[in-house]
């Protein structure tokens, strides 16, 4: 199997950061390519605190972006052809979408391992995204 490019989908909390700090070694050794992936969700409902909501959301769009982009540099530095892209929308559905538009070989992203009722409740995009891939999804569980 020859993986080109890979799709690194992160929400910055700590599993995406483990993920990525796993993901990372790899993706040298396969001398691929990475594109880091942050999807915000945008609850469009027109209400009296549509205003606030927009200023926080240009925000959130602002320090994803800083994020994305030091992820980045990170990669570049360790000899990675590497770039970051913000997305707006459900974030399994826009991870699939990506890959499929970009032509991603392989998918690596964290999940909690979640089981019963906590996954009911929960719900996981990884799992989603497994689902739904043309591609492979390598999965890196939090311990």
């Amino acid at each position: 199997m020859d993986i080109k490019k890979v799709l690194v989908p992160t929400d910055f909390s700590d599993l995406s950061n483990l993920a990525i700090k796993e993901s990372l070694p790899l993706i040298q050794k396969l001398k691929s390519e990475v594109i880091f992936l942050h999807v915000l969700e945008r609850l469009d409902h027109p209400d009296d605190m549509t205003a606030l909501f927009d200023e926080g959301y240009a925000y959130l769009m602002d320090r994803s972006n800083a994020l994305l982009n030091d992820l980045v540099v990170e990669a570049k530095a360790a000899g990675l052809e590497a770039k970051g892209l913000l997305k707006n929308g459900v974030p399994y559905l826009e991870i699939v979408a990506l890959a499929d538009k970009e032509k991603v070989d392989l998918i690596m992203m964290g999940t909690h391992g979640r089981k019963g009722l906590n996954h009911l409740m929960m719900g996981s995009q990884t799992e989603r995204v497994i689902r739904h891939a043309k591609c492979s999804v390598l999965t890196i569980k939090a311990s």
